[in-house]
């Protein structure tokens, strides 16, 4: 039995690295073999390779256009909402207040779109 070059592990990423061998045929079922020693009867099941993720909930999933094309228009929106907010400064405070909530809420669109980027 051929053992591995070089294992790495970082446990704060939580990855394991594992340089081999590729002219080794029984590598594959080695591994399984060591993981399922480790693991018991309960060893994870390999993942099919063209399997789709598993989806966790039942909410609609936006494709990245659609988040593309919601995200432009609130932008596009809020800064024309802050625009029309400040000149109605002069005719209305009504106005000029409800053109400030329109220009926040899209703001409020614009970051839950990008809350992953946004709070790191």
């Amino acid at each position: 039995m051929r053992e591995f070059a070089e294992v790495e592990s970082n446990p704060s990423a939580g990855s394991l690295l594992l340089r081999f061998d590729p002219a080794d045929a029984g590598l594959n079922a080695r591994i399984r073999a060591e993981i399922a020693a480790l693991f018991g009867e309960a060893a994870p099941s390999p993942a099919q390779p063209n399997a789709a993720p598993e989806r966790r909930s039942n909410a609609p999933v936006l494709n990245a256009r659609a988040k593309w094309e919601i995200n432009r228009v609130a932008k596009i929106g809020a800064i024309a909402a802050m625009a029309f907010s400040i000149a109605a400064l002069r005719s209305s405070r009504k106005l000029h207040a409800q053109a400030g909530a329109l220009s926040v809420f899209l703001m409020l669109v614009h970051v839950a779109i990008h809350w992953r980027r946004a709070f790191r």
